[in-house]
């Protein structure tokens, strides 16, 4: 139960002041059990609404179908209401239009923002809002307009062995394949890789590895089976990196200077993802490769190898429906399940 706020006399308070005080003490538990990352996303998103609405002259706590609409209209003006006129910009991304990604996400927060306020948003605001945001996407679409990085390409089975094959005979080169080997059969983000541990990957007797994700957006345990070949075994690739640093506890994946002396701290989230970028470098792959690769790359293959939704979405720690998932399988079932396929034409 969430710890009630210090109250000097007790008597004093009527059950209705208990209640408050609950409601208060219970809003604060709730909010400190999001992922720092999450809550340091929202705080970026409900900063560029207090922007929107200082510019729009209108109260931060609106959530009418003008203000909402307005805010998506905004950001895909390069941060102006004048169709004919782009504020002059003080940081990076005031410098174009935001891409539809960008909007969305800036939304999401901006209404997560109005909700932690006590702001009651009309959902017919919020859908007028996200109307908006769906022209956007498809004005874009018809006059074939990129904004924004676009979705990750997805790491291939035969472009994670080409990537393993590519790492250095080194402490670092080890690290690395170590993180691929492991990062991908459990669909890993970059902060899933950061935030792991030593103890949270276990090898069970001559299976695999048991792998526990404690912290980030979605947690659970994972097991990863053994492989036959080297390049592809994620037990050998985490036996070679944790006796070779020397670990026995604290975070799983760390830095490797130029000498091979291994650093304390955990890796952070973008230095995970840069060593996932010049894995993908290393192995000559004709695109980047992020911690999202792994990711997309994992669910789309083991589609393609015959694992169901569900099956998929308990290794990666998919919420079961999860649109996201949908849209990688669906890579590979309009292929192998499709109503045209089996016309006799």
């Amino acid at each position: 139960m969430p710890e009630l706020e210090p109250v000097t006399d007790t008597a004093a308070l009527s059950p209705a002041d208990r209640l408050a005080l609950l409601d208060r003490a219970a809003a604060r538990h709730v909010e400190e059990q999001r992922p720092p990352n999450t809550l340091k996303a929202y705080a970026q998103d409900w900063q560029v609404w207090q922007d929107y609405t200082a510019e729009a002259g209108i109260p931060p706590l609106s959530a009418s179908i003008g203000a909402l609409t307005g805010f998506v209209v905004w950001l895909e003006r390069g941060r102006t209401l004048r169709p004919d006129e782009r504020v002059v910009p003080e940081v990076p991304e005031r410098a174009a239009p935001a891409a539809p990604s960008t909007i969305e996400r800036r939304l999401t927060g901006a209404l997560a923002g109005l909700r932690h306020h006590k702001v009651v948003v009309d959902p017919e605001a919020s859908r007028a809002a996200w109307r908006a945001l769906k022209g956007y996407r498809q004005r874009l679409a018809r006059e074939g307009i990129q904004r924004g990085r676009g979705k990750a390409t997805m790491v291939t089975l035969a472009d994670l062995r080409a990537m393993s094959r590519a790492c250095p005979d080194t402490l670092a080169g080890a690290r690395d394949r170590a993180m691929l080997l492991i990062g991908f059969p459990i669909a890993a983000r970059c902060s899933d890789l950061a935030n792991l541990l030593v103890t949270d990957v276990a090898p069970v007797d001559d299976r695999g590895l048991a792998v526990t994700v404690r912290h980030g957006k979605s947690t659970g345990d994972m097991v990863v089976p053994r492989r036959e070949s080297p390049d592809t075994d994620p037990v050998r690739a985490w036996h070679a990196w944790r006796s070779g640093a020397g670990l026995t506890e604290g975070p799983a994946f760390r830095r490797v200077d130029r000498h091979g002396n291994v650093g304390e701290p955990a890796l952070s989230t973008t230095g995970v993802n840069q060593i996932l970028t010049r894995a993908g470098v290393r192995a000559g792959l004709p695109y980047p490769v992020t911690g999202h690769s792994l990711r997309s790359g994992f669910a789309t293959e083991a589609r393609r190898a015959g694992a169901d939704d569900l099956a998929i979405a308990d290794q990666g720690r998919w919420v079961r429906g999860s649109r996201a998932l949908y849209e990688y399988i669906r890579r590979v079932d309009q292929w192998n399940d499709n109503a045209a396929g089996v016309l006799d034409l």
